[in-house]
């Protein structure tokens, strides 16, 4: 797993005279650039003399360049070089971001977007209900408000809770890579993630395509998607739809959700563009998923996101713009209508509505060996609740609080290359209407021994701003405070890694100490939790992967082994933070073709999770180490593929979180169809 380069068809430019200006990179972003025919002394020349040049360019670009042997003598013909980077892919700091391309993603026996975020290393996703009805996402020992999740670079995190963070309309076959972003990474960005994020990228090859799915299994489940790509001149419109439902795997965890995207992106020689809108629908059953007190739970939410993305170009720099927005509704019902009987002190669902919308502009210019980054980024937050919030003097039926905060943040840095080592500083400050003032900065450092093997370190301070439901949640047993300061943490990395076309090698360690950490603590004597800021917690572990693709054989073998220690101070109060973390994670796949058309993939993943839940009894129980095994087997007839899936196929019992149990053995299987001009 390693950042690799993607292409797409875009208007070439066609040079006849080789300039090497250090400049030039942001000026071939997005181009197919050929040159006519270059003397070889020029190009042996260039090439020495831009050392550092290219070495920032793959830095940047994760691009790659070939040579041809000569054709005539005294002159070299070179092939055509693709060129491309979008905001998201960027990096102004070095070190590679941790990658899993669309054709890793298609060695992989997984069906859904939740399965892949889970594949990559350090992630702990913690599942409700599977297959993407509610997904709680941390990392590293994290908790699930202290990750933020992109889409195409654009931060659609939710404010309310993280439990919504991975409510995005978008399927597994869209996505065109996903990418593991540290700390460091994100600062670099001019971002701020307390553990770190993830980005997930659509698909962005230029070709017109149409491809249609409809498949069925285990427990009433049903998929069908449609999708489609047009190249419209220097346009590239891509439409996609969703749907899928289940009876569920045990009483109320039946599900219906359906997505909607649209996509549009241009490239011309001056202007990038890259627009975006989706829509998700969810209504699921919640058997047991927040309380075992009360098991026939019900959720619905909505979701709409919207950006607008322009990259312009000069000669010696780059302005990138971003405009976006995110709106999710959530209706909970602790007693499912139709379902329960609510008792007579049940006064309503909560219903939420929470907004963000923002604006990005990040300014490069080259400068000297390396990237001068300067940017802002202002974002409203705000929700409407009859639950979380203050009072709202003119209460908005069926909403009777509010909240809302503004946040302004400054970034800039530095990012150089010379001779085998990158390193770069990164500085942020922010403003918040809320919280005040705050600070992140990060430090990086890479160094290259040749082109297979390098290592890289790092050094990032950053926050976290309380959600709405750290802030004003209560319930008979949980008391919030609205009077939370921010998180913030301290985070040193390093990591090895050794690339070459038949292996791949990764390693990292890592260590994360958090002050005023947000607690729900209470004393030895009391039964009801209160939020404060109390806690220090310190995260201590690493990361190893390993992936064989032998030569001349259609064969890949991979795995992947986390491990994770936290440490805490909670004084002489009971602490239910941080305890429940995914201690050690090892996963193993092998994608094989022993035939042209035929492909097999399976997948074995244990997971030992410290801490314990208290079950509907009463009882005390520790999580136990749970061995999941999938396997999925697909055959190709023209355009059309057969596929079947199998998931948990050890039918192992097993839980994510105390007292909702996830799914036994799951079989799935359809027919897939794509046209592609």
């Amino acid at each position: 797993m390693q950042e690799k380069s993607f292409s797409k068809k875009t208007p070439s430019l066609r040079f006849r005279r080789y300039s090497r200006s250090g400049y030039a990179v942001f000026n071939s972003l997005h181009r197919e650039v050929t040159i006519g025919a270059v003397a070889t002394y020029i190009a042996d020349r260039g090439v020495c003399k831009s050392l550092c040049s290219l070495a920032l360019c793959a830095s940047l670009l994760g691009g790659a360049a070939m040579a041809q042997t000569d054709r005539e003598a005294g002159s070299q013909q070179l092939p055509t070089l693709e060129i491309t980077a979008t905001v998201d892919s960027l990096q102004t700091c070095p070190g590679a971001v941790t990658t899993l391309t669309r054709s890793d993603i298609e060695n992989l026996p997984i069906r859904s977007v939740a399965d892949l975020v889970a594949i990559l290393p350090g992630v702990d996703l913690r599942i409700r209900g599977g297959n993407d009805v509610q997904n709680d996402l941390s990392m590293r020992g994290s908790t699930i408000d202290q990750m933020i999740v992109l889409v195409n670079g654009v931060n659609l995190t939710d404010p309310q809770t993280g439990h919504h963070n991975l409510d995005i309309p978008i399927d597994l076959d869209m996505v065109q890579r996903i990418e593991l972003l540290t700390a460091s990474d994100l600062m670099s960005r001019g971002m701020i993630g307390f553990a770190g994020g993830v980005n997930i990228v659509v698909s962005e090859e230029y070709a017109d395509r149409l491809t249609l799915l409809a498949a069925g299994g285990s427990y009433g489940q049903a998929k069908f998607s449609a999708s489609a790509t047009k190249v419209i001149g220097p346009w590239m419109l891509t439409a996609a739809a969703t749907y899928n439902r289940s009876d569920g795997y045990m009483d109320n965890t039946d599900y219906r959700y359906g997505n909607l995207f649209v996509q549009a992106q241009r490239h011309s020689v001056s202007d990038d563009w890259h627009l975006q809108i989706g829509a998700q629908t969810k209504d699921f059953g919640s058997q047991a998923f927040y309380s075992t007190t009360y098991p026939n739970q019900f959720e619905a939410t909505r979701t709409v996101v919207a950006s607008a993305t322009n990259i312009h170009r000069f000669d010696r720099s780059r302005i990138e713009t971003t405009l976006y927005g995110r709106l999710h509704k959530d209706r909970f019902e602790l007693f499912r209508d139709g379902y329960a009987e609510a008792p007579a002190w049940y006064t309503g669902h909560n219903r939420h509505l929470s907004n963000s919308e923002g604006m990005r502009s990040q300014w490069l210019m080259a400068v000297g060996p390396g990237t001068l980054t300067a940017g802002i980024d202002a974002r409203h937050d705000g929700i409407l609740s009859n639950v979380l919030g203050e009072t709202l003097e003119q209460p908005r039926e069926p909403y009777t609080k509010s909240a809302e905060r503004f946040n302004v943040s400054a970034f800039g840095g530095y990012g150089l290359t010379f001779r085998k080592t990158k390193v770069s500083a990164h500085l942020l400050g922010n403003r918040n209407s809320r919280f005040g003032y705050n600070y992140g900065f990060a430090a990086a450092a890479e160094y290259s021994f040749n082109s297979h093997l390098n290592v890289t370190a790092s050094l990032s301070r950053t926050y976290r701003l309380p959600t709405f439901t750290d802030l004003y949640y209560h319930s008979a047993t949980q008391l919030s405070n609205p009077n939370l300061k921010p998180e913030n943490a301290l985070c040193a990395e390093a990591a090895v890694a050794y690339r070459s076309s038949c292996l791949q090698l990764t390693a990292d360690i890592y260590y994360r100490h958090g002050n005023n950490i947000i607690d729900w603590v209470r004393e030895p004597a009391e039964t009801v939790w209160h939020s404060m800021n109390h806690s220090d917690v310190g995260a201590v572990g690493g990361d190893l992967s390993a992936i064989v693709s032998p030569r001349g054989v259609p064969l890949q073998v991979g795995a992947v082994y986390s491990y994770c220690h936290i440490g805490k101070d909670s004084g002489t109060l009971i602490s239910n933070y941080a305890l429940d973390y995914l201690s050690h994670k090892a996963e193993a796949f092998v994608a094989y073709k022993p035939l042209r058309n035929l492909t097999l993939r399976t997948a074995l993943t244990v997971r030992k999770r410290e801490g314990s839940y208290t079950d509907a009894s009463g009882n005390v129980v520790h999580y136990p180490t749970a061995a999941l095994l999938n396997a999925s087997a697909q055959y190709k007839l023209g355009i059309t593929t057969l596929f079947v899936e199998g998931y948990n196929l050890l039918n192992v019992s097993y839980y994510d979180y105390g007292g909702v149990p996830q799914p036994g053995l799951t079989l799935m299987g359809g027919v897939k169809i794509n046209l592609q001009k």
